[in-house]
C-alpha cells in the first residue's frame, strides 16, 4: 500500500510538472555523468551528485532515476522511463554502452550530439530574430494606426471640400471598416493565429507542413541540411557508441523531425537489414540525399572509416545550414524594408496629398 501511494504521488507530480527539460541541461547531465563515471565514482553516487547541481523538472527526474537504479535497473531502462525528456538516442546510447562496457564514453558521446544540436538550433532560430522583430515592430505601429491615430484624422477629411485622392478614399474606406468591426477583425486575426498554430502541431498537416518546408526556395536549403546533418551526426554517434547499422537508423528514423526523411529511413532501415549497403538505399531518395552523401558514405562503408565520413558530413550540412540562415536573412531584410516602406508610403500620400491640395487652394 505504501509502494503504491508514493507511486501515485510521483505521478501527481508529474502531471502538474509543466516545466521542460532543455537541451543544455540534458548535455550537462551526461557530461557530467561521464566524468564522474570516469573518476570510478559508482553509477548511484554519480547520480546523486548530478541530482545537487541539477535545478527545476530535471532534478525531481534524476532523483527518481536514481532510485530506479538502487532497486537493481539499469540507467537506460531508467531514463526510459521518461520518453518525452530522453529521446530514443539518448536511452539507446547509454544502452549500447552498457552493453559494451563503455557507458563513459556513450554519455560523452551523448553530450556532444546534444551541444551540436542545440549550437544548430540556435543558428535557425538566430536568422528569424531579426524578422521577427521587425515586423512584431512593424504589427505594433500598424494597430496604433489603426486604431488610435486614423479614428482622429478621418472626421478631418471628411469634412474637406475637395476632391479626395483614391488613396485617402481607401484609407477612409478601411478607417469606417475597423471602426464599425474592429472588435471582431481583432478577435477574427487573433483565432486565426490561434487556429494556424494548432494546425501546425496536428500530426495530419505535417505532411503539408514539412513539404514546404523541403520545397519553399530559401527554406528549403535550411531545411535539407539541417536534416542531413542531424541524420548523419546521430547515426554516426549511435554506431560509435557501438549500436548496429540497423538499429541505429531505426532511432535515427525517430530522431529526426521531418515526415519524408521518417518515411524514406523506415523504408531504408528495412532494406539495410536484408543485407542491403546504406549507400545503395540512400540513392534511391536522391531529392532527400544528394549525390556527394551518398557517395562519401559508400566510400565510408568500403574503406571502414564508415563513422568519420558521417561525422563530416555532418559538420559539413552544419556549415551549409550556417550558410542559408545568412542567405535568408539577407533576402529578407530588403524585401521587410520594401514593406514597411510601401506601408508608410501609401499613408504618406494618404495624408499629406489632400492637405497640400488645401493649402494649394488657400494660395
Amino acid at each position: 500500500m505504501a509502494q503504491q501511494a508514493k507511486e501515485k504521488e510521483r505521478w501527481f507530480e508529474k502531471e502538474i510538472d509543466i516545466g521542460g527539460v532543455s537541451l543544455v541541461q540534458k548535455a550537462v547531465f551526461a557530461k557530467h555523468l561521464a566524468i564522474m563515471l570516469k573518476a570510478g565514482l559508482p553509477i548511484t553516487e554519480a547520480l546523486n551528485i548530478a541530482q545537487d547541481s541539477a535545478s527545476g523538472k530535471l532534478k525531481k527526474i534524476i532523483k527518481e532515476i536514481s532510485e530506479s537504479v538502487e532497486t537493481g535497473r539499469s540507467l537506460s531502462t531508467s531514463f526510459s522511463r521518461y520518453p518525452d525528456v530522453f529521446s530514443s538516442f539518448f536511452i539507446n546510447a547509454t544502452r549500447a554502452g552498457e552493453i559494451s562496457g563503455s557507458l563513459t564514453e556513450s554519455l560523452e558521446n551523448i553530450a556532444i550530439q546534444l551541444e551540436k544540436e542545440k549550437d544548430l538550433n540556435a543558428k535557425i532560430k538566430g536568422a528569424m530574430l531579426y524578422p521577427t522583430i521587425v515586423l512584431t515592430a512593424a504589427s505594433i505601429l500598424g494597430m496604433v494606426l489603426v486604431f488610435i491615430v486614423l479614428p482622429k484624422i478621418v472626421p478631418l477629411f471628411r469634412g474637406l471640400k475637395v476632391e479626395l485622392p483614391a488613396t485617402t478614399r481607401a484609407l477612409i474606406a478601411f478607417s469606417t471598416i475597423v471602426q464599425d468591426h474592429g472588435l471582431y477583425l481583432f478577435i477574427g486575426v487573433v483565432a486565426f493565429i490561434i487556429f494556424v498554430a494548432w494546425l501546425v502541431k496536428q500530426k495530419f498537416s505535417r505532411p503539408t507542413i514539412h513539404w514546404l518546408l523541403l520545397n519553399t526556395p530559401i527554406l528549403k536549403d535550411i531545411t535539407h541540411n539541417a536534416k542531413l546533418s542531424e541524420f548523419s551526426r546521430t547515426l554516426g554517434m549511435l554506431l560509435k557508441s557501438g549500436v548496429n547499422i540497423d538499429r541505429a537508423l531505426e532511432i535515427s528514423k525517430d530522431t529526426i523531425g521531418n515526415y519524408y526523411y521518417r518515411q524514406a529511413l523506415k523504408e531504408i532501415s528495412q532494406n539495410v537489414r536484408k543485407g542491403t549497403k546504406l549507400s545503395e538505399n540512400l540513392d534511391q531518395y536522391n531529392d532527400l540525399f544528394p549525390t556527394m552523401a551518398v557517395r562519401m558514405i559508400g566510400v565510408g562503408e568500403e574503406s571502414g572509416n564508415f563513422e568519420e565520413i558521417l561525422f563530416y558530413l555532418s559538420d559539413f550540412y552544419e556549415a551549409e545550414v550556417d550558410t542559408a540562415t545568412k542567405a535568408l536573412s539577407a533576402a529578407i531584410e530588403p524585401l521587410l524594408l520594401i514593406f514597411i516602406g510601401s506601408v508608410v508610403g501609401f499613408l504618406a500620400l494618404s495624408i499629406i496629398t489632400p492637405i497640400y491640395s488645401i493649402t494649394s487652394g488657400i494660395k
